[in-house]
């Protein structure tokens, strides 16, 4: 009896250890889930102590001046992912600042950085020093010439690798980082008529981040987003959702002048920040969205008196399926079909009367992205991220064709599901 008595007993604390273990293992993969990703905003100061010199034209011969070295402030916004092992991020760069005034007036405008950096050794395992490496890209301008008959500007996409530390706080993150340009040259037009000349970029800069960390996704581990991912799951309900998040367009493709009459100007534009916004349902047993997403952007071109500006009003019905879930790591990949309105502009100074164009175009588009999904599937808002590519879109006009070929990056979009939010609510009040 007393035999059967401990194989009872030790079959009874078999069973609960089991279980106090599971519930552990539970709680474990719930809070690992819940820390994967962790946003902060800031501002980076960027720093170019050295460039080479310039080029200009007078009287007919090419001379050299000095350009000095400048600082660029820029507004981060970004969030570490995979547990403290990745950092993705777009830093907004605002107006440079020279060190030195130069003779020949010209500055660089180092654009929006979308940039990734790799932590071989977690910044959340504590608060110590840990190096990384990264790379990052944007669009550079150059811009030369105080009034409108000597100026000109270049246009180039840049990659660039990163190398350098970061600390993190309980309130903040810091980077302090060495940055090498993975390409110098670039050539200019010194008039309308003058052969390209060769330009180089800075080799080198450094720069320093401050930012203050926000935590977004630990406040989504409690029993109503638990409820809701279970109801949620079921069937193809309360999918509707709207979206808003700042976007920006990077040209990938160059423009064809087959006669040389615009060799003279940029032949990329250059891209702004806009606002894109979309509204959809989200069909979430399929784990797949129906949406259509609206933008309004403005591309300008100018160079010894002559204005180019593109503007187009955009709208893609898109369609794209998530493809797995990695602890709330969710991509998606798509397409879709967009409709163009275009106006094309040009003024020049020997012109009185500025010319206006307008096409339109049906272009297929290449979509692709991920959402950050704290509750699986019963957060009633999150951030996703939306990347969009025409790859043959572009503007025919007097045998010129001007490349729209760009990548649209709409690095963080608030999405909004209201039928979510409200069966929340009532969840809340059971």
């Amino acid at each position: 009896m007393k035999s059967i008595y401990l194989n009872k007993t030790l079959c009874r604390l078999t069973v609960l250890i089991i279980c106090l273990q599971s519930n552990t293992v539970f709680c474990q993969e719930l809070s690992h889930r819940h820390a994967f990703a962790k946003s902060y905003y800031g501002m980076s100061l960027y720093g170019v102590p050295q460039m080479e010199d310039g080029s200009i034209l007078l009287d007919g011969d090419t001379l050299g001046f000095i350009r000095n070295g400048f600082l660029s402030p820029a507004i981060n916004i970004g969030a570490t992912h995979f547990w403290g092992h990745a950092d993705f991020y777009v830093s907004i760069n605002t107006v440079p600042v020279k060190l030195r005034k130069d003779s020949i007036k010209s500055s660089i405008y180092m654009g929006t950085y979308t940039g990734a950096r790799v932590y071989p050794w977690s910044l959340e395992s504590n608060e110590g020093v840990k190096p990384y490496i990264g790379f990052k890209f944007s669009p550079w301008r150059y811009k030369q010439g105080e009034t409108p008959e000597t100026q000109f500007k270049k246009t180039q996409v840049k990659g660039m690798l990163d190398f350098g530390f970061g600390v993190t706080k309980k309130w903040g993150y810091f980077t302090l980082e060495a940055t090498k340009l993975l390409s110098q040259e670039f050539d200019v037009f010194l008039s309308t008529q003058n052969e390209s000349i060769l330009n180089y970029w800075p080799a080198w800069m450094i720069s320093f981040g401050c930012n203050v960390s926000i935590e977004t996704t630990g406040k989504a581990s409690n029993e109503i987003n638990t409820e809701l991912h279970k109801q949620l799951s079921l069937n193809n309900s309360k999918g509707f959702f709207l979206g808003i998040g700042p976007s920006s367009a990077f040209p990938i493709g160059d423009s064809q002048d087959p006669n040389g009459e615009f060799a003279f100007l940029d032949d990329r534009s250059f891209p702004t920040i806009f606002p894109d916004m979309s509204a959809g349902y989200h069909f979430t047993k399929f784990d797949a969205i129906l949406a259509l997403s609206g933008r309004k952007m403005t591309q300008r071109r100018s160079a010894y008196t002559y204005t180019q500006t593109i503007n187009r009003n955009s709208l893609v019905l898109e369609g794209y399926k998530f493809l797995f879930d990695y602890h709330g790591f969710v991509p998606f990949v798509g397409g879709g079909i967009g409709y163009e309105v275009i106006e094309l502009q040009e003024e020049s100074l020997s012109s009185l009367d500025p010319t206006s164009n307008m096409y339109t175009e049906t272009p297929v588009y290449l979509v692709f992205g991920w959402d950050i999904r704290p509750s699986e599937k019963g957060d009633w808002w999150l951030l996703r991220t939306n990347l969009r590519l025409p790859p043959q879109l572009a503007v025919q006009h007097d045998e010129q064709t001007w490349s729209l070929k760009h990548l649209e990056f709409n690095f963080i979009q608030f999405v909004l599901y209201p039928q979510r939010k409200k069966l929340a609510k009532e969840l809340q009040l059971q």
